[in-house]
This record gives structure tokens, C-alpha cells and sequence, in this order.
């Protein structure tokens, strides 16, 4: 099932929150960047906003994984697409056994 949940929602919430702070439009390129990745022990202040954040939409996403049926240790969950991303940095799913991250699809923005 696809649900039109996507990424860009969160980086829409990271960037009017950021730039509400900082006064100024922040490029989605600096946000992007710790989306892909996680903050990597980052502690300033705009790497924590962005996670809080980031963490804030992936339990929506867990809400409606469970709304659809997902039952962790009984369903077998692939997650394809870029919010693999941020399943993979800012939940406890990547390391499941019950949990396939396909990666090789070409979804990747250029």
C-alpha cells in the first residue's frame, strides 16, 4: 500500500521550522543532508530541531503502519523509497530481522 505521506512533508516542517528561528529561508540542501544520514552525534541546535522533528514524523508513519495491519514480529515490513531514509536513521527498525530496506530503485532525488 502507498500511502502520500512523503518525505517532503517533513522536510517542509524542518525548513518553516528552522527558518522561523533563524529569519531567513534555509535550503532544502542543508536539511537533506541530515535526513539521509542522521545527525551522526550532532549536538547543535539545528541538527536536534531537525531530529525532533524527523522523529515526530516517523511515529506518524509508525501510527500508520498499525493502521494498516503492520504488526511488528508478526509482518514482514519492506520499506522502499526515501523515507527508508529516515526509518533507517531515526527509529528502532534497521536492526529487525522482520524489517527489508530496499535501497537500489532509483528513487533518489538528483
Amino acid at each position: 500500500m502507498t500511502d502520500k505521506f512523503g518525505v517532503g512533508i517533513c522536510m517542509e516542517e524542518i525548513q518553516k521550522e528552522l527558518s522561523k528561528e533563524n529569519g531567513e529561508d534555509i535550503p532544502e540542501m542543508l536539511i537533506e543532508t541530515l535526513l539521509w544520514n542522521g545527525i551522526q552525534g550532532r549536538i547543535d541546535v539545528t541538527a536536534v530541531k531537525e531530529e525532533c522533528i524527523a522523529r515526530l514524523y516517523i511515529e506518524n508513519i509508525r501510527k500508520r503502519l498499525v493502521g494498516y495491519g503492520y504488526k511488528e514480529g508478526l509482518v514482514h515490513l519492506y520499506v522502499i523509497g526515501g523515507g527508508g531514509c529516515l526509518l533507517w536513521n531515526y527509529i528502532e527498525l534497521a536492526s529487525k530481522a522482520d524489517v527489508t530496506y530496499i535501497t537500489d530503485t532509483c528513487a533518489k532525488r538528483v
